[in-house]
């Protein structure tokens, strides 16, 4: 088996791991007491392809990329057990990755990213980031990790604070927890995938905004589930080719 049949091997089995995913979902059962009232979101069917898209672009990130290749920009790239190395990554990467497609659904439905997922989710990517760093003897790699994630919560906490003091709850605690769980995850690959998910995030929320607004599925006084587009914008930072943005200097 090959590097390049992986990513489409992982996202069959993506689809197969979201359908009882799907339906779990339908039980609601991270609801708080005062949210079982609100009506029910209805078939999570997307949740089957978003989290076979997800597996494939991850697998190949970590797998079949240049910059995973020896002589590469990753992390271990270079590793005696640069397989180990991968391997690990890859299965932390995959772990949260579920987490973060649940963590979307229950985002649409109630606007809140539940705590009881988003810490675990944290505490599997921190380990599985460390051992994958202790492996490789990436140390300053790890220190990027962290630091990414430091950032990013900073500024996802300092938009909160000035949605707050605006009245308004546009940027929630729990997006401030997302963008360092995220950034932690884009660390790993470099400042680039870092900076590019954070503002490819950025984008694809106002466009998710405006389709809103376009359709009148909401005003411009209703909350907006803010967490997928960050989601979605992590996913295409990883397909941005390492080294595209110093091209552009």
């Amino acid at each position: 088996m090959t590097t390049e049949t992986v990513p489409w091997l992982l996202a069959g089995v993506g689809a197969l791991v979201g359908i009882p995913v799907a339906r779990w979902l339908r039980w609601v059962t991270y609801r708080k007491p005062d949210e079982v009232d609100l009506p029910l979101p209805g078939s999570r069917w997307w949740v089957v392809p978003n989290l076979a898209i997800s597996w494939w672009v991850l697998t190949w990130r970590v797998l079949a990329s240049d910059a995973a290749q020896p002589g590469g920009g990753d992390p271990g790239a270079d590793s005696p057990h640069a397989w180990l190395v991968h391997t690990i990554v890859l299965a932390t990467l995959l772990i949260v990755s579920l987490a973060c497609v649940c963590l979307a659904a229950m985002d649409f439905d109630v606007h809140r990213l539940p705590d009881r997922l988003m810490w675990p989710s944290m505490g599997v990517l921190l380990l599985g980031f460390l051992v994958a760093g202790v492996v490789a003897a990436a140390w300053g790699d790890m220190v990027r990790v962290v630091l990414a994630g430091l950032a990013c919560s900073a500024g996802y906490l300092a938009l909160a604070l000035l949605s707050l003091a605006r009245g308004s709850l546009a940027v929630g605690l729990g997006d401030v927890k997302l963008a360092g769980l995220l950034g932690m995850g884009l660390g790993w690959f470099g400042w680039q995938s870092v900076l590019v998910g954070m503002y490819a995030g950025f984008l694809v929320g106002g466009v998710f905004a405006i389709y809103l607004l376009v359709t009148r599925k909401t005003d411009r006084h209703g909350h907006l589930a803010y967490g997928p587009p960050m989601m979605v914008g992590a996913m295409l930072a990883l397909l941005v080719a390492p080294g595209a943005l110093g091209s552009l200097f």
